[in-house]
């Protein structure tokens, strides 16, 4: 299990911070939860989503398999 270093430096890390900063010294007043929120939102960004197709209007038959 990875402790609370490694997530400050990870976030220290995607905002370009360096970990012995004051910034980055800060960052340990946090939780674990509160870090890993924080590394998610700047993690996420850099994911592409997967385009959705539209669904076409279908019966409530035809979404249960029965015609």
């Amino acid at each position: 299990m990875k402790n609370k270093v490694n997530f400050v430096k990870k976030l220290c890390e995607l905002k370009g911070l360096d970990h012995e900063s004051e910034e980055g010294q800060s960052l340990y007043s946090l939780k674990i939860v509160e870090l890993l929120i924080e590394i998610k939102k700047l993690k996420g960004d850099d994911e592409p989503e997967e385009p959705q197709e539209p669904e076409e209007s279908k019966s409530l038959a035809q979404l249960l398999g029965c015609s």
